[in-house]
This record gives structure tokens, sequence and C-alpha cells, in this order.
């Protein structure tokens, strides 16, 4: 059974990882969950100062919009710390893609991989990198390709072409972030969401 803790983290991850504005009524929709249950983990996140609850309306038809709390520093670390946390799940990956670890600023795996091995029909991931190392980048995947059966579907991209996409609303790397698994650089993506919910 899911802990109240269990519940945080996926509340932060979503916070972290999504592109609207959330309530209480829209992420217990997402977890399935009462929203007296959501209310009770958001109260405990502001506490701990985690998040920021901003008062959305007047009198009782007032809801509150959940931001996460940027000025605390332990917010970065502790979604650090959660999206290592769900990588470490998929060491299968981690292990095969290892060798783009030092390359790519952060790499997210992504699509029907992550549910079901037999089904999926390739392995998609999204790296983001430095210009100059992305050729580079290319070159490792087409190794990579040689001890794997299923097709790698690799996009590489700078910072500034994801922010592109991601100001686009293209649906493909919005899901790719929101329902991905960040392999590596958990801290760079972490920096790189920060600034995207703080423009």
């Amino acid at each position: 059974m899911e802990t109240a803790k269990d519940s945080g983290k996926r509340i932060l991850l979503i916070l972290l990882k999504s592109f609207i504005v959330h309530t209480a009524t829209i992420l217990s929709k997402e977890l399935k969950m009462s929203r007296w249950g959501v209310w009770k983990i958001l109260k405990k996140l502001e506490e701990d100062k985690l998040i920021l609850l901003n008062q959305i309306g007047e009198g009782k038809t007032s809801t509150y919009g959940i931001k996460l709390n940027w000025d605390n520093i332990m917010t970065e670390k502790t979604l650090v710390l959660y999206l290592t946390q769900d990588a470490l799940r998929y060491k299968r990956w981690r292990y095969d893609f290892e060798i783009l670890e030092k390359k790519v600023e952060f790499l997210i795996l992504y699509g029907s991989i992550l549910y079901s091995l037999k089904e999926a029909n390739d392995i998609d991931i999204l790296g983001i990198a430095k210009k100059n190392k992305i050729r580079g980048i290319n070159d490792l995947i087409f190794e990579i390709q040689k001890i794997q059966n299923k097709k790698i579907h690799s996009i590489n991209l700078t910072n500034e072409e994801l922010k592109q996409e991601l100001k686009r609303k293209n649906k493909a790397f919005v899901d790719a972030i929101e329902r991905g698994i960040v392999l590596f650089g958990q801290e760079k993506f972490v920096n790189f969401m920060r600034k995207i919910h703080e423009n």
C-alpha cells in the first residue's frame, strides 16, 4: 500500500514535470486519491516548505494553485533524490546507456519500453546535450544499437531546442518529460525544469 511519503514524492514529481497549474482536485484525479487525502499531504509538503499554496478566487469557491518552492534549497535536493530513486528502478537501461552519461546534460527514457519490454517496438530516448557533443552521441548510439534487439529511437537536442519545442507545446516532448524516466543528469534536469517554471 502506498504511504503518505510515497504520495508526497509522486506529487512533487508531478509538479516538477508538469506544464499546468495543479490544484488538489486535479492531483486527486491523477493520483486516484480522495481530495481530502491529497490535501493532507499538500499541507505536510507546505509545512516542510517544499511547495507553495496560492489561493485562486475568493470565499467558498476558492481553490489553491500548487507550486514548487524554489526558494527552499531542499526542494531541489529532494527532487534530485526522487528522480534518482526512480532511475534506479531501470538499472538495465542505465547500464545499456551508461556510455552516454558523461556526454549528455540529461537523458530521458520514455515511451512503451517503460511499460512492456515485450510489446514495445523500439527504445525511445531523449538526450539533451551541448551542440558540439550531439554528433558524438549519435555515434555512440550507433554502437549501443549493435547489442540491442529493438531499434533505438533517439532524439538529441540542445537545451534551447528543447525549450522551443516545449514552448510550442509539442506533445511528443511534453509526454517524454511528464511520463519519462530521467536516467542520467537528474540535477541538470531539475535545473532545466526550474527555468521552464520560472518563465
